[in-house]
């Protein structure tokens, strides 16, 4: 039986591939137009244009024609191989880098003809065929893998790599590392992690608390090769979840970086998605297919630093690389990409917020080893230093000696410099110095219904918006308001697709939840009642879970 490789039916005056690697043919002069057909492609995709731009000669193979979009982790092997697999079979292939993110849209924009897309599609993660509804993805045949292993440095790894492996995808769960993760929107990397470590936390609500908890101060970066370098950064070990194919690449380029591999791990799989209906172009396809899964086209896998679909590492070997990949952690369903990116996209959101603190008499009473007011002013400290810099804070007090209430810091970045420092700087001096007065009560609902109009005026769309209110007990008997009149007038202002919600907590026994209730319900909030440490911090790693579901048991 012939190899798909052997050079018969080829025209006389044929050549190998390209120099450029853009577009490969099987005849002569293809140089010049194949660099034409690539500059056009990316300058399609660049702008929208209308469609694919596949460029095609008037070839002897012509009739035998396939366009093939392969993602740059793989397209360098398909190119070798369509190369030869066009002298031997007189076919025309041409084969077109494509960023997977980037064609995953425009397949699922809706808007391209059939006789604009690439007949074959192969991406580096079957994750991308959320939202692309075309004949041929679901039945799509892995031609590769490369499992999603952990990142160090050398001297990381060293110190802690055993016990890391040892603990996998688990390890996260407490402080002993500090993650980073590449941007799961672009990345298949990034969102194979997030599906990990979202499979390991578990389900329910717990798992979803330990899910937001890992994930709680985790920036995530575009580019693999500048998140490498910040390895390097002192402090808790980082450590960043890679596709085994990137580390061993980065490491023949000179960077400090070490594969530690935990024992499941899940796996970018290069699904070859057969995506014409015309069936000449099927057989060529098919053909194609089989020269990627020959020895020759396996040889030329694993000198990209790719595995078998089975996980087989071949030479690589030889190289370093394990010869089995670790136990396969499957991720890959249908709807799991886009229903982590929905919750992704929850947990990234920023927070644009003014807290109102109450220091009534009510607020003397004991709590615990202080008084409630001091445990209100150190929960909102401790709070305060877990928000990120971007984070949009403001704090407002009640009552105030004549006024219902006192303005203390304006609302705006956590970072931005003032005359005495950095709104956060200024916010934690206000915090501490904020003292409960005898005979001082009421202000609270004035308070929430101004606070509440200038976060609805300034509405920061991306964030949430949210007015937070730490109480002791102060009642609404001195306020101006009634607390009909004023749940009346927060469910005039409350606009569902500009929201602004009312957390209230409730510090200490004893504290009537009834109104707070009333007016958190008005916004679509929340009220809580906190009587002891443990609840508040059971509530802060509640936060960031509570915005992906806001029906979590957490302690009301």
């Amino acid at each position: 039986m012939d190899s798909v490789f052997t050079d018969r039916d080829v025209p006389a005056d044929s050549e190998g591939p390209d120099s450029t690697g853009a577009v490969l043919s099987s005849v002569s002069g293809r140089e010049r137009t194949s660099m034409a057909a690539a500059v056009a492609l990316v300058v399609g995709l660049a702008l929208g244009a209308g469609g694919w731009l596949v460029y095609r000669n008037q070839t002897a193979c012509q009739n035998r024609s396939l366009t093939v979009t392969a993602d740059p982790a793989i397209a360098p092997v398909i190119i070798e191989v369509a190369a030869r697999y066009n002298k031997a079979r007189c076919a025309d292939v041409n084969v077109v880098t494509g960023d997977s993110a980037q064609t995953a849209g425009l397949l699922a924009s809706g808007g391209r003809a059939a006789d604009t897309r690439p007949d074959v599609w192969i991406a580096d993660s079957s994750l991308w065929f959320d939202g692309v509804r075309l004949p041929g993805v679901r039945s799509a045949t892995s031609v590769a893998s490369s499992p999603v292993v952990f990142a160090m440095t050398p001297d990381g790894a060293r110190r802690e790599g055993a016990r890391l492996a040892q603990r996998g995808w688990s390890a996260f769960e407490n402080d002993a590392y500090s993650l980073r993760l590449l941007d799961p929107v672009p990345s298949a990397t990034g969102m194979t992690s997030l599906l990990a470590l979202a499979a390991t936390a578990g389900g329910g609500s717990g798992g979803l608390e330990t899910f937001s908890r890992v994930l709680q101060g985790v920036k995530p970066s575009s580019n693999a090769t500048d998140a490498i370098a910040g390895l390097a950064d002192q402090g808790r070990p980082p450590v960043l979840p890679l596709s085994e194919q990137t580390i061993w690449q980065q490491r023949q380029e000179g960077r400090q970086v070490t594969a530690v591999y935990p024992a499941t791990a899940p796996a970018l799989d290069f699904p070859y998605a057969v995506l014409t209906a015309d069936r000449g172009r099927r057989r060529i396809a098919a053909g194609l297919l089989g020269a990627l899964g020959s020895a020759e086209g396996t040889a030329r896998l694993h000198t990209a630093w790719l595995r078998t679909p089975a996980g087989d590492a071949g030479g690589l070997v030889s190289s370093g690389l394990p010869a089995a990949a670790p136990h396969a952690l499957p991720v890959v369903r249908p709807g799991a990409a886009l229903a982590m990116r929905g919750t992704w996209q929850k947990m990234q959101q920023g927070l644009r917020a003014i807290a109102l603190i109450d220091v009534s008499g009510a607020t003397l009473a004991r709590m615990g080893a202080g008084t409630r007011a001091q445990v209100m002013t150190g929960a909102l400290g401790n709070g305060l230093s877990l928000l990120e810099d971007d984070t949009e804070f403001g704090l407002w007090s009640f009552p105030a000696r004549v006024r219902p209430y006192r303005r203390l810091v304006e609302v705006g970045p956590l970072r931005e410099l003032g005359p005495t420092g950095t709104r956060r700087a200024r916010l934690l001096q206000r915090i501490g110095r904020l003292r409960a007065k005898k005979e001082r009560d009421g202000g609270m609902y004035d308070a929430i219904l101004d606070a509440y109009r200038e976060l609805s005026q300034s509405y920061r769309a991306g964030m949430l918006n949210e007015v937070l209110v730490l109480t002791g007990g102060a009642s609404g008997d001195r306020d101006g308001l009634t607390l009909d009149r004023l749940v009346a007038e927060l469910k005039k202002d409350f606009d569902p697709e500009r929201q602004v919600n009312i957390t209230l907590m409730a510090f200490g026994d004893g504290v009537d939840m009834r109104p707070l209730r009333k007016i958190a319900d008005a916004t679509a909030g929340a009220a809580y009642s906190i009587r002891n440490d443990q609840q508040l911090m059971t509530l802060f790693r509640c936060a960031v879970a509570l915005r992906v579901d806001e029906d979590l048991p957490c302690p009301h």
